[in-house]
């Protein structure tokens, strides 16, 4: 880092900026980037920061990103994110939901973007309203595990996903409306104890 964060520089920020201020090290992000890149893709979570300095940062370092509201979707495209997948390649914005109203659909339609799906009612309601749509789908493989319970969103007791045992309706909904299945999604949990994970399968 280009500068130590003590408490004497910390004043300074205060004094000039005021305060609450939120500081970030550009440099530590792209050492962070940096060792993720031996993965095909690196996705980054847009709840984790509404800050369009850091989501232009990950755009210029090649990094994908996850939208999970309407506000998100449209922060993407500010920045230069292209929602339409370009052949061969990934998609450089998701759209995942457990639930979609038709606007947003509508909104979806129109600049191509791929959808995850968490639930087997979004996944009609995309293939009502957008046939042919490129899907992901988002599925609750039956366990989950966080540092805490309430970061555990996988198993029985996580609103979110699709059941594992439902897959064959998600391929019989995909067929009935042409949708084109293109990726599957997990988020069993944060603060993920990898150990679990390895028993868990």
């Amino acid at each position: 880092m280009a500068h130590e964060f003590n408490p004497k520089l910390l004043e300074e920020i205060a004094e000039n900026h005021g305060t609450p201020t939120w500081i970030y090290s550009a440099e530590k992000i792209r050492e962070k980037i940096a060792q993720l890149k031996r993965f095909d893709v690196i996705r980054f979570a847009q709840k984790a920061s509404s800050n369009l300095n850091i989501l232009k940062l990950m755009k210029n370092a090649g990094v994908f990103v996850d939208a999970v509201s309407f506000g998100e979707f449209k922060r993407s495209l500010k920045v230069g994110y292209e929602p339409k997948t370009k052949p061969g390649q990934a998609e450089e914005v998701v759209y995942t939901a457990d639930l979609v109203d038709l606007d947003t659909l509508k909104f979806l339609k129109d600049h191509e973007a791929t959808i995850n799906a968490g639930s087997l009612d979004m996944l009609r309601r995309i293939g009502q309203n957008s046939p042919g749509n490129r899907v992901w789908v988002r599925i609750n493989p039956g366990f989950g595990h966080g540092h805490s319970q309430k970061t555990n969103t996988g198993g029985p007791q996580s609103k979110h996903g699709i059941w594992v045992t439902d897959f064959p309706e998600v391929l019989n909904i995909a067929a009935e409306f042409g949708l084109k299945l293109v990726g599957i999604h997990m988020h069993i949990g944060s603060g993920v104890d990898y150990s679990h994970l390895k028993e868990s399968i």
